[in-house]
């Protein structure tokens, strides 16, 4: 069973929001270091986190039996245990809790725990803050908050297991210092274990660089650990050999949490095809003329491979989450809108746009949420500038980038004022029962002659940036370039 038991830097390795206050409140109450007053501490967090909070009390056998089980526990768990023994849970999650409550009460300090559930409803992992305390009769009793940190529901799972492929969630694991020293597979389809040629293992609760072949190779390591650090999605491809053959992978990385989720497809038929397909027209076009069928086969295969090299070209160009151009895209189409610029001594200006407080939304949503938020304002950026005057374009995270042709810094203010308006009227859709309200702030530059798209960059990405700090859902207008060369 995957589990983690911490005494140090709680507020730092915790998710939920609410153990930070707790915890705060705990500590406000130890006195001297004396033991906190059970009834005080109880009177004080019951109404405000008491749907989220067990009370637990030892019943003086190695055992312990609920006094409060909040209801949003029971919502996730399926059931109540109010007035149950924690021994009557499966037998390793009861004795995992057993243990941790032991130390929380002979160590007399809060323990933060994660561990895999059993048996419940939807709940993966569980998190949890163990606060002991002590009544005025001298009973001991745990306060203990109790939160979910992932969900697996039962559609989840038919995904996981159908999907072609493979997907595996890894979680991090840190020493005090921030540093990642391993991290731990807590979800792994079947597909995952074929792929990693591990097809009779499970793949639950192991070192995910021993069982994943491919995190053996330092450059790819380095790439999920920038992709943790930073929370920013990466996708690559590589190949090892896995019983004599060739195998190549797509992998798409993203964050999850203190951790990674890690999409596998198996592109090696497609890579081998790719590789016979230029053969075959190679040998094709030597045969041109010598009969219409030779002719007519040709022709197929030059189309299905046009075809797919324009695929190839438009994910290349697009970012996959939101369908608008990448950031390289973004740059290179610029660049050239520029020179064009230069030569017809036309105008041109940039906007950036960054939208303020997103990681709240992830943290209070989740990332499924925070991703949907991204696609809907992508959506409302393509129908405000979607024409073959602009450049839109998705920077990284929630960061974004409106190139304006033939425009100058009054046009492009009052464009970037009606990006503010739509997000004060709209909301952004979620999922069918949620929608969430979010302001953005945006750095405005107009284009001075001769001047690089580096330097446009710069100048609006400090605009942004002292919208930032002058409170966010704010416009900052970029100064001149000769201002910013004399201020440096």
């Amino acid at each position: 069973m995957y589990y983690e038991v911490h005494s140090e830097n709680i507020a730092a390795r915790s998710h939920a929001p609410q153990i930070a206050k707790i915890l705060r409140r705990f500590v406000s109450h130890g006195r001297e270091g004396a033991p906190v007053a059970y009834e005080e501490f109880a009177a004080e967090v019951l109404p405000l986190f008491g749907e989220d909070l067990m009370i637990l009390e030892p019943t003086g056998d190695s055992d312990y039996r609920w006094l409060h089980f909040g209801r949003e526990i029971v919502r996730y768990s399926g059931a109540t245990r109010l007035g149950q023994r924690v021994s009557g849970m499966r037998p390793q999650v009861a004795r995992f809790t057993i243990c941790s409550l032991d130390q929380a009460l002979a160590e007399d300090r809060p323990l933060y725990t994660v561990h895999r559930s059993s048996g419940t409803v939807r709940v993966a992992l569980w998190e949890r803050l163990l606060l002991p305390t002590i009544a005025q009769d001298g009973r001991r009793f745990v306060v203990a908050f109790s939160r979910p940190l992932q969900f697996r529901e039962d559609l989840l799972n038919a995904v996981l297991e159908t999907s072609p492929s493979g997907i595996v969630a890894l979680r991090a694991i840190r020493d005090d210092l921030g540093g990642i020293e391993q991290v731990v597979i807590v979800t792994a389809n079947q597909r995952a274990a074929d792929l990693s040629g591990r097809p009779d293992t499970d793949l639950l609760d192991t070192d995910g660089r021993e069982s994943l072949p491919f995190l053996s190779d330092p450059s790819i390591w380095q790439r999920c650990v920038h992709a943790m650090n930073l929370q920013r999605s990466d996708m690559l491809e590589t190949s090892f050999t896995q019983q004599g053959r060739t195998l190549w992978l797509r992998i798409a990385i993203a964050p999850l949490g203190d951790g990674l989720l890690l999409t596998l497809t198996d592109i090696t038929d497609l890579t081998v095809a790719n590789q016979t397909l230029q053969l075959r027209a190679a040998t094709l076009a030597l045969e041109i003329g010598r009969e219409r069928a030779t002719r007519r086969a040709l022709s197929e295969e030059i189309g299905q491979r046009e075809e797919r090299e324009r695929e190839l070209r438009r994910l290349a160009e697009t970012d996959p989450l939101t369908a608008l151009l990448n950031r390289r895209s973004f740059t290179e189409k610029a660049n050239a809108a520029i020179a064009a610029s230069e030569a017809d001594d036309t105008d041109v200006a940039l906007i950036i746009v960054d939208l303020d407080h997103f990681k709240q939304v992830n943290d209070s949503y989740g990332h499924p949420a925070g991703d949907a938020v991204i696609r809907a304002f992508a959506d409302l950026l393509l129908g405000q500038f979607r024409n073959e005057h602009n450049l839109v374009g998705r920077f990284g995270g929630e960061e974004f980038g409106i190139l304006l042709k033939d425009c100058d810094l009054g046009s492009a203010a009052a464009s970037a004022r009606q990006i503010q308006d739509a997000l004060l009227t709209r909301a952004m859709p979620v999922s069918e029962t949620l929608a969430l309200h979010v302001t953005a702030s945006l750095g405005i530059a107009a284009r001075y002659p001769g001047e690089t798209l580096a330097s446009l960059t710069a100048r609006a990405d400090q605009a942004l940036y002292r919208a930032k700090n002058e409170g966010r859902n704010r416009l900052g207008i970029a100064a001149p370039p000769e201002a910013i060369a004399a201020a440096a």
